[in-house]
């Protein structure tokens, strides 16, 4: 279970540095490009804070299980 926490952590890192350097190669202005990438980051962050949310239920409703039996 541990290795497959870090080898999601990785392609998750993999997938960031990847498309912060595809942007940062294609030819656009500068305030273009930092629009961009803060559009990109704030996505991203509100994906990790659903599935961070959706864990949380999971986690709340396993605990309700436990407790009740």
């Amino acid at each position: 279970m541990k290795n497959t926490g870090i080898i999601l952590a990785s392609m998750l890192g993999g997938l960031i540095v990847g498309s912060a350097l595809t942007m940062l190669f294609t030819p656009q202005s500068g305030a273009e490009l930092r629009k961009q990438i803060k559009d990109f980051i704030d996505d991203e962050v509100d994906k990790v804070k659903g599935t961070v949310n959706k864990v949380r239920d999971q986690i709340d409703e396993a605990r309700c299980k436990c407790s009740a039996e």
